[in-house]
């Protein structure tokens, strides 16, 4: 844990300006604009590595979709107000959808990260950014996302060396490509339907297999890739995550309430008790199957 901090630490602080980043850029009215750090990380797991970090948008003097805010993690769940509507940010459903759901691969097997660690402006932010008379920081441009995720490479082997993954997925055509070596869109999309194969990152190897973006899948003009990818790719990894014991079952072996299945009732309830405060002598605790509903059901006074 103590060498998770480090690294999440380090990133915070250097991360900008190590891929020749302003160090400390904001987005219109002051708010900073920080490397977005990994949230989830596991050891020993399932490391999923994304492009780069959406933003919170807000509607501006009637510009609609302006960056206005850092999301709070790579694909995680938010909701806010963004001056006209309750928004909510799709990466995190799109992902438990099309790869963590799909793959039984609960949230707390993964180490979730992105190449790229800050917000990159397409040229579309930018406009609105003009026209309500702010200014774009230097070089966080989406055109400049190739450049960025080469010298992001480093990162990524570092937190390859502290999350020691058994397996590693990256989304989209672009991190593969930049993760491979590979130019060019034809050779990249070839990745993508490329077998589990071992990938060196620093001094490690880790069988890797590249996706196609959740966010890609989505789109109407996506229909061909998201059949490929749940009908080809996700049985391809789930057979590769069977025989490595990743997945719901191992994460469910794993835990507490299952590796006490096989130890004496009263036991049993002592460590169930001591999940969820509650009277032993309960008649719900008459069977551990009925004291594992009891746990689930409770909840603080």
């Amino acid at each position: 844990m103590k060498e998770v901090r480090h690294l999440q630490g380090r990133l915070y602080r250097e991360y900008a300006q190590s891929v020749g980043l302003e160090s400390h850029a904001q987005y219109m009215h002051g708010t900073p604009l920080r490397p977005v750090v990994p949230l989830d990380t596991a050891i020993d797991g399932v490391m999923i590595v994304g492009a780069y970090p959406s933003a919170r948008f807000a509607t501006i003097a009637g510009d609609r979709d302006v960056p206005v805010a850092d999301n709070l993690g790579p694909f995680e769940t938010e909701r806010w107000f963004d001056g006209s509507r309750v928004r909510e940010q799709p990466s995190a459903a799109e992902l438990e959808e099309l790869v963590l759901a799909p793959l039984e691969l609960p949230r707390t097997l993964c180490w979730i990260t992105d190449l790229v660690k800050v917000f990159l402006f397409k040229p579309g932010h930018r406009k609105k950014y003009e026209r309500l008379g702010a200014t774009v920081p230097a070089g966080y441009m989406r055109e400049q996302f190739e450049e960025l995720g080469e010298r992001s490479l480093p990162w990524l082997e570092e937190e390859v060396a502290v999350a020691r993954p058994r397996l590693l997925l990256t989304l989209g055509r672009e991190v593969a490509g930049i993760v491979r070596g590979v130019k060019g869109d034809k050779a990249r999309n070839r990745l993508l339907g490329a077998p589990v194969e071992p990938v060196r990152f620093g001094s490690v190897e880790v069988p890797t297999a590249h996706l196609a973006h959740p966010g890609i899948l989505m789109r109407p003009t996506g229909k061909h890739w998201k059949r490929a990818h749940l009908e080809e790719r996700v049985p391809l990894l789930r057979r590769f995550m069977r025989a490595e014991g990743l997945g719901r079952r191992s994460a469910r072996r794993a835990s507490p309430i299952w590796r006490t299945r096989e130890q004496s009732h009263e036991d049993y309830v002592r460590r169930v008790c001591a999940w969820a405060p509650v009277d032993p002598t309960d008649w719900r605790f008459q069977s551990g199957n009925q004291a594992f509903r009891a746990r689930s059901q409770w909840r603080p006074p």
